[in-house]
């Protein structure tokens, strides 16, 4: 599953399954105490049937809780068509693969998009927007 699904997976499933987890959790409250004020049994089969299926959603909340999404950004090659000057740039929207992106600073030839990625964000950095020229570095071709 690709990290947008799974991101978009918890988003959407992590409020759900705490809701139906504190009505559960109620619900199994109000049959103990029905079983302490009547003493019917029926209360408390129900009461234990509602414990399993709040362990169960319980579960279920932990296992989408402990997902953990890689934070990404992506970027692209740019490089030389005359000299073989790269560089990595941040991905603008609009741009593609084969496009003309500016003049060489080496030779002044035309320069185009040979690659668009995305890198994983390394831990304490700040995102990408906030500080792009700690993000952009320069790599030199053959």
């Amino acid at each position: 599953m690709s990290e947008e699904k799974l991101y978009e997976f918890r988003r959407r499933w992590l409020p759900v399954y705490l809701v139906l987890l504190i009505a559960l959790a109620l619900v199994t409250v109000h049959l103990v105490a029905m079983y302490f004020f009547t003493g019917n049994t029926n209360y408390a089969n129900l009461a234990v049937l509602s414990c399993l299926a709040a362990y169960f959603f319980y579960s279920g909340f932990q296992r989408l809780r402990r997902i953990r999404l890689t934070r990404r950004r992506v970027v692209e090659l740019v490089k030389c068509t005359e000299c073989g000057y790269s560089e990595e740039r941040g991905h603008s929207a609009g741009d593609y693969v084969f496009k003309v992106k500016g003049r060489c600073p080496r030779c002044g030839a035309e320069m185009r998009v040979v690659a668009i990625y995305s890198v994983k964000l390394e831990e304490g950095k700040p995102a990408a927007g906030s500080a792009q020229i700690d993000f952009f570095t320069s790599r030199r071709g053959p």
